[in-house]
């Protein structure tokens, strides 16, 4: 679960760091861009989980997200765990293709900025129309995203080959101490 949670770490780090890079505009005279590999890292680790895991590890990177990047109380914590309650029904009919997973982080993405925006509507936080926030806020954020994603969707494959080796070898080493063992009787 470390590995998972510094994984996702690290990926919250390539988003500010290219938050940096690539400031926003948000008086929205133009495109604005949000990086979401942290979120895409999130979505893709907790496919694997159970429901308590994933809910927990989702509300917690949310409440992290919360308090470090977007300066809300459980804004993001409550939507990012919508999204992975949302997701864990959905991936049921999903395999693990390259595609699949792309598909699903553009999804994923779409759906935490569209609750966030009905948010900002319940808040009365925004007067953009649906089209005028998707035009200027989540087109450009969907395309540049789903490079950003085949990256994340890259890195969580050595991530989890590199996991399987370890069990792997772990399992090894548990064999052949149960050989040993088994022979001294």
């Amino acid at each position: 679960m470390m590995i998972h949670a510094l994984f996702v770490g690290l990926c919250f780090l390539c988003d500010e760091i290219l938050m940096v890079l690539f400031p926003s505009d948000f008086l929205m005279q133009g495109l604005l861009f949000v990086s979401n590999m942290g979120f895409c890292a999130i979505m893709l680790t907790v496919r694997k989980f159970d429901w308590i895991n994933t809910c927990l590890f989702a509300f917690g990177f949310g409440m992290i997200y919360d308090f470090l990047f977007a300066k809300d109380f459980l804004v993001y914590a409550i939507v990012f765990l919508i999204v992975a309650a949302l997701l864990r029904i959905w991936t049921k009919h999903l395999t693990d293709t390259l595609l699949e997973c792309l598909v699903l982080c553009i999804v994923t993405i779409f759906v935490k900025d569209y609750l966030v925006y009905l948010y900002q509507i319940v808040q009365r936080a925004t007067t953009l129309t649906f089209f005028e926030w998707a035009a200027s806020y989540e087109l450009l954020t969907l395309l540049a995203n789903a490079i950003l994603a085949m990256i994340v969707i890259f890195l969580i494959r050595i991530k989890d080959d590199y996991l399987e080796v370890k069990a792997l070898r772990v399992r090894k080493g548990e064999r052949v101490e149960w050989f040993r063992l088994k022979s001294k009787q």
